[in-house]
């Protein structure tokens, strides 16, 4: 089955669980898809999923993070984090920096290299989601994009709502 079909079978399958504005579903599978584009890009890269996510976590953590807070972020323990961090920084995805104001801490970047890859591989998708405001009047995209920044507010919020509890139980 493929991606796009399996999206459809998910998609009718909570359809038939809760009721949702039409806009809802369309904003599901765009954040489902999100999902399935963070496996193919890995696949595309060739990382793991888990090295992926690390990368993304790095990339757009602000301020940069360190082993610890992103082995916290993936949910993995810290000796798993280090490991994580040795091999993309051997592979030269990562590299470490120490603190400028606390010499004893380490901050994680992604190295150009990998930034690169990434944007090379992205642009593409970019440019053909870049295309898509020109089949939209501007007051259509005015609209879109209060929807969507609304939108990602209430997911921030969501996800700092959970960020408070406690993290779920290992099995």
């Amino acid at each position: 089955m493929s991606e796009i079909s399996q999206g459809d079978a998910v998609e009718s399958r909570e359809r038939s669980l809760v009721s949702a504005p039409e806009l809802s579903w369309a904003l599901r599978e765009v954040s489902r898809l999100s999902g399935a584009l963070d496996v193919a890009l890995a696949r595309r890269l060739r990382l793991r999923l888990l090295d992926n996510m690390a990368l993304e976590h790095v990339m757009t953590a602000d301020p940069p993070i360190g082993p610890a807070e992103l082995s916290v972020r993936l949910g993995i323990s810290s000796g798993s984090g280090t490991e994580l961090v040795d091999r993309l920084e051997r592979a030269g995805h990562l590299e470490r920096r120490r603190d400028t104001h606390d010499r004893r801490r380490v901050a994680l970047h992604a190295s150009p290299r990998a930034v690169g890859s990434i944007i090379e591989e992205l642009t593409p998708l970019f440019t053909t989601l870049d295309a898509l405001e020109q089949d939209f009047s501007p007051a259509e995209q005015d609209a879109i994009i209060r929807y969507l920044r609304a939108a990602a507010a209430r997911m921030r919020d969501f996800i700092q709502d959970s960020s408070a509890s406690p993290p779920a139980p290992e099995a």
